[in-house]
C-alpha cells in the first residue's frame, strides 16, 4: 500500500538521523564515551523487533537449514552477522571522536568499495556515471580530511592524529558495510529458493545479538553511562531509532510499488537524510564551516545526485527495453492470449 511506504520512508530518515543526533548529544554534553553502550541500546528493542517477523518463524524451516543438504546456506546470514558486529562497533567507536558532519561525508564511501563487489560478485556492469559519483565522493572526502587535520594541527591539537585514526575505522566500516550487503543481494539471487528473506534477516539478527550482548554488557557494567531524565530520553531514541530504521529499511527493499523502485527510492531519502544531518551539524552543534568544508558538501552532494540520476536512468531503460520487447509480434500475441 502506498501510504505504507510513505510512512517507512518517513520513518527511515527520522529514525536514522535522530538515533545519530542523540548519540552526539550525549558525546558533546556528558563526554561519555563508550561504543559497547551505544551497541546494548542497539540490543534493546531486539525482542519487539522480532514481533514483526515471530508470525513467519518456523522451527521447521529451521530443522531444514540445519539438515546436511542446506547447511552450507546458514554460513551467508551468520557471516554477515559478524561483519555486521564488527562494522557497528567500529562505527560508534569512531562517532565518539568525530564530527557529526565529517562522519556523514566519510560514511557515504560504502558505494566505492560497492565496485570490486559488483564486478567479481555479483558480475554487474559498473557505469561511467557510477564512477564519476566515486570519484566526486573522493574528492570530497579528500578535502574534508585535508581540512580537519590542518585545523587541528595548528592549534596544535593531538586530535589531528584522531582524525587519521578514525579516518581509516570509518573507511573500514564503509568496506564491511558494502561487504555484507553485496553478500546479502548474492546470496537472495542465487540462493533465494532455498531461504526467505525473513529467515535471513531472522538468523542475521540472532547472530548479532549473540555475539554482542555479552561485551556490551560486560563493558556497561565497567563503564556506566550517566542517568538522568535527559540522558534516559536520549537512549531511549537511540535505541528505538536503531531497531526501526532497519524494519524501514527492509520494508522499502521488498516493496513492489512501480511508480518509485526501491533503489532508487533508498537513495533519495538517504540524499535528504545527509542534508537533515549535515544541516543540523553545522546550524545546532556549531561544527566547524568554511569555504573547504562548503566545497567539499557540494562534490558530496554532486555524488549523491549523480547516483540517483543512475538509478533512474537505470529504471527508465529497462522500461523501455521490456516495452519494446513486449512490442515483437510473438510477444504481442502471447499478450493477447
Amino acid at each position: 500500500m502506498t501510504w505504507l511506504l510513505i510512512i517507512n520512508s518517513i520513518l527511515f530518515v527520522a529514525t536514522l538521523t535522530e538515533y545519530l543526533i542523540c548519540m552526539k548529544y550525549i558525546t558533546n554534553t556528558y563526554d561519555y564515551k563508550n561504543e559497547w553502550f551505544n551497541a546494548l541500546l542497539s540490543l534493546t528493542f531486539t525482542p519487539f523487533y522480532s514481533c514483526f517477523f515471530i508470525h513467519k518463524f518456523s522451527w521447521n524451516n529451521i530443522k531444514e537449514y540445519i539438515s546436511p543438504e542446506r547447511r552450507h546456506i546458514l554460513v551467508f546470514p551468520i557471516c554477515t552477522g559478524i561483519l555486521y558486529t564488527v562494522e557497528t562497533v567500529f562505527v560508534f567507536f569512531a562517532l565518539n571522536t568525530v564530527t557529526l558532519s565529517y562522519y556523514t561525508i566519510l560514511r557515504s564511501g560504502f558505494i566505492i568499495f560497492n565496485i570490486p563487489w559488483f564486478k567479481y560478485l555479483l558480475k554487474k556492469p559498473v557505469s561511467k556515471l557510477y564512477f564519476a559519483s566515486c570519484v566526486s565522493l573522493v574528492v570530497s572526502q579528500v578535502l574534508a580530511t585535508a581540512q580537519y587535520i590542518f585545523q587541528y594541527q595548528a592549534q596544535d591539537d593531538k586530535r589531528a592524529q584522531n582524525v587519521v585514526q578514525n579516518t581509516l575505522i570509518i573507511m573500514l566500516s564503509c568496506f564491511l558495510n558494502s561487504a555484507y550487503n553485496n553478500v546479502i543481494e548474492y546470496t537472495m539471487l542465487h540462493y533465494g529458493e532455498s531461504i526467505t528473506n525473513i529467515d535471513f534477516q531472522i538468523i542475521f539478527q540472532s547472530t548479532y545479538f549473540v555475539i554482542t550482548a555479552p561485551c556490551a554488557i560486560y563493558f556497561t557494567v565497567k563503564n556506566a553511562p550517566p542517568i538522568n531524565p535527559s540522558s534516559i530520553t536520549m537512549y531511549f531514541f537511540i535505541a528505538f531509532g536503531l531497531q526501526l530504521y532497519m524494519f524501514n529499511k527492509i520494508y522499502i527493499l521488498n516493496s513492489r510499488n512501480k511508480l518509485i523502485p526501491a533503489n532508487i527510492l533508498l537513495s533519495g531519502l538517504d540524499l535528504l537524510r545527509r542534508v537533515l544531518q549535515l544541516t543540523y551539524s553545522f546550524v545546532w552543534f556549531k561544527e566547524p564551516f568554511d569555504a573547504t568544508i562548503g566545497v567539499s558538501l557540494f562534490f558530496l552532494g554532486l555524488s549523491g545526485s549523480i547516483l540517483l540520476y543512475q538509478y533512474i536512468s537505470d529504471y527508465r531503460n529497462n522500461n523501455i527495453l521490456e516495452h519494446r520487447n513486449l512490442e515483437s509480434p510473438d510477444d504481442i500475441e502471447l499478450a493477447i492470449r
